[in-house]
Parts: structure tokens; sequence; C-alpha cells
């Protein structure tokens, strides 16, 4: 054994490797895989005709997403925090690490994991991300092609946290809650990610100050000063495959 083996055998000797950040276990317990080229315009789902301005919105985001082309990358299973010594972990039960910028975000985004191509995602990858949600909900949760669409653009109390869903605490939850599917923590907070083609960023979705039908999960609003502090946003991490 080489002694750089020998040196990570003890440094992994009675920790357990889904929490040390780098490793294959780590990666796969914090960021599946986003199956994102799976989708196709074929999609029974998108037969589905829009029956709110939202949910036309986002059909027509998604529709122009899958035709520019996409592929499958890895997200945050929950929100980030901060651990002891302030710098951004993935794990359950803490406060979600809001009180950044934007610009504090995209530059944490992509020191966090850089061999593994940590950035924040595009929102056009959110968009597919959620479209691959609504697939789940209908395929894998039986609900009604309408209500999924619904669930996703138009009142999303019951996918995420929000001042309006159950056991609400009108303050926000912790990290790791309300799971659904392989994904927590799909509000409760605003999801911060950057524009495919500039400098922009995008805030996505809803935090646990606003209605689930004001800020529904598909829900889009352009940042306009990225330099200042948002106190109910977290960034959007994705890993490269």
């Amino acid at each position: 054994m080489s002694r750089t083996m020998e040196q990570r055998t003890v440094i992994y000797e009675g920790i357990d490797r889904k929490e040390i950040k780098g490793t294959q276990e780590y990666i796969e317990k914090y960021f599946p895989i986003v199956k994102a080229s799976t989708l196709s315009l074929e999609d029974e789902f998108l037969k589905h005709e829009p029956e709110t301005g939202k949910q036309r919105k986002f059909k027509n985001a998604l529709i122009s997403a899958i035709k520019s082309g996409l592929s499958d990358f890895r997200a945050q299973r929950m929100d980030a925090c901060f651990d002891e010594e302030g710098n951004i972990c993935f794990k359950a039960g803490m406060k979600p690490a809001v009180g950044k910028s934007p610009n504090w975000w995209k530059e944490t985004a992509e020191k966090f994991m850089p061999e593994k191509g940590s950035r924040l995602g595009t929102l056009k990858e959110r968009i597919a991300f959620l479209g691959l949600l609504i697939k789940y909900l209908i395929e894998e949760k039986g609900y009604a092609v309408s209500d999924a669409w619904k669930a996703v653009c138009d009142q999303s109390k019951d996918l995420g946290y929000y001042w309006d869903s159950e056991n609400p605490k009108h303050g926000f939850e912790n990290t790791g809650s309300r799971q659904v599917g392989e994904w927590n923590d799909l509000a409760n907070t605003f999801k911060i990610t950057v524009d495919d083609e500039d400098d922009d960023f995008w805030f996505v979705g809803g935090s646990c100050y606003f209605g689930g039908n004001f800020n529904p999960l598909a829900d889009v609003n352009r940042v306009y000063y990225p330099s200042d502090v948002s106190h109910n946003s977290v960034g959007w991490f994705v890993l490269s495959v």
C-alpha cells in the first residue's frame, strides 16, 4: 500500500464516508443525479393543456429547455447550511445558510468541490428539475396530470414548506425536511440560480415567509442587486455527472 493510501486509510478510519466531502459516498448521498437528458417533447405530461398562466409560462420554458438540449447533472438533495467553522456543508437538521448575496453564492459554489465541477445550477437546469418533478408526481405518486401541474406551478404548499403549509412554524425549517422522492427542502428558501447565457441571477420557487400560491416552485424572479444580502435564499448547487 502506498503512503498516500495509508494516509487515506487513517483519515477515514471510524468516519462515515458519506459525511466526507469529495468521496463518492458523499456525492451519492447529497447530490443525486437529475436525469434531464431523459426529458422529451413526446412525454405524456407535456400533452397537458395549461389551465393557468403560470402553467403556460412554465410549459413554454420547459419546451424551450428541451429543444435547446439537456444534459444530466447532480443537484443538492437538501439546502446548504453552515458548519461550526462557518463553511458551507450539507447536513440534515440545521438552519439553512441564508444571509448571503447571490455573488457570494456563485463564488462559494465554484469553490465547494471544484474537482467535481461544483457551481450554481442554471435556470434551465432548475426548469428541467421541476419538469422531472412533475413526471415523478404523476408516474410514482399517482397524481392526476392536472394536479401535478398545479402542485408545481400554482400552489406548492404540499410539496415544500410555505407560510400556509401543514404544521407551519412561520420561520425556517431545518434542512432535510419535507421529503419528496429523493429531494428535501423544495421550498423553505428561494433557490438562487444563474442565467444560461449571461451573468444574471434568478430566484426560483419560494420561501417559508410566502404562501405556496404566491411563489410556487416554478415561480421565477430576476435578481436585480446580486451584491445585496438575501435573507431567505440559498444557492442551488449542482455537480457534473
